[in-house]
């Protein structure tokens, strides 16, 4: 049954005015489904190494999760919450970019250790006697395990600390340990390659989109813009929940994050189609990005 408050959360509302943006949708729809097909050919044409497994497997495999999750979300017209997933899209495609301008081999081991290190210490809670397992004691005390699950997950860490002890992680694996040591978690893995976000962008040139596309969306993220959650008026009263008017703006921001990415994950890969067919895919899709779009949503109620 149906009950919310209409002029906080209108579904019947919110569905029928997105039936006015349904050409940009089917558009972005399109376009997470080309990386869906993406995914796969380029790893089938990588050395299927770590630097594939880290880029393609990893952050790209996360991209096409939160291009996956702007376009559900954009569906019901719930814009407002697309924010936490459109800001990790930049987030990610900064992130490639920057491992791909420079020092690349570094940059992929950095990461492709802190999740080692990341898997080591959840799977160490299980295991008595370990730092984690005491620094977590009543979740570990929760997680119950068979000698042989036991042993298995003894089986796995030491493979992890084997994998960090080769040459070219064992350095990287010390930048991580005094952090650690005293706060009892890892810093970031870009923070300990010696960059944060806002670094990053700046060292590709996108230092922009930081200041006035990442940030804001980080203070949506963190429930910290008031603005974002408040209409200050004669009578104070709180944004609907959901706002339709947004979707083709952000599903163009979404389509262009995304036509980026895929552009690097190509050059990378798969070379040809970025020079061939991965543009005439553009300019198929171009007509409906550039489509303008005049609906005017209002609200029908007043918040009192």
């Amino acid at each position: 049954m149906n009950d919310s408050y209409k002029p906080v959360l209108d579904r019947e509302y919110a569905a029928e005015m997105v039936q006015h943006f349904k050409d940009i949708l089917d558009l972005l729809d399109e376009v997470l489904d080309y990386g869906t097909f993406l995914l796969p050919r380029a790893y089938g044409d990588s050395p299927k190494d770590i630097k594939a497994d880290c880029l393609v497997f990893a952050l790209f495999r996360q991209f096409l999760a939160y291009l996956d999750g702007v376009a559900n979300l954009l569906e019901v017209g719930s814009c407002s919450s697309s924010n936490l997933q459109l800001r990790s899209l930049l987030e990610i495609a900064h992130v490639i970019e920057w491992i791909l301008a420079s020092d690349t081999e570094n940059k992929v081991y950095c990461f492709h250790v802190a999740n080692l290190r990341r898997r080591r210490q959840k799977q160490s809670m299980a295991i008595p006697g370990t730092p984690e397992a005491a620094r977590h004691t009543q979740a570990a005390s929760r997680i119950p395990l068979t000698p042989e699950q036991l042993n298995a997950i003894k089986e796995e860490v030491k493979r992890i600390d084997e994998i960090l002890a080769e040459p070219e992680f064992v350095s990287i694996n010390a930048k991580f340990e005094p952090y650690y040591l005293s706060h009892g978690f890892d810093q970031p893995w870009h923070k300990v390659y010696g960059k944060s976000i806002r670094q990053i962008a700046g060292d590709i040139g996108r230092l922009n989109d930081y200041d006035y596309i990442y940030s804001p969306l980080s203070g949506v993220t963190h429930g910290s813009d008031m603005w974002k959650n408040v209409i200050f008026g004669e009578i104070k009263s709180p944004n609907p929940l959901r706002e339709p008017e947004d979707i083709a703006r952000f599903s163009k921001f979404a389509v262009s994050i995304a036509i980026r990415v895929y552009e690097m994950i190509l050059k990378q890969y798969r070379p040809s189609e970025a020079n061939d067919n991965f543009p005439r895919k553009v300019a198929e899709w171009r007509p409906r990005f550039r489509k303008e779009y005049s609906v005017t949503v209002t609200p029908q109620y007043t918040i009192i």
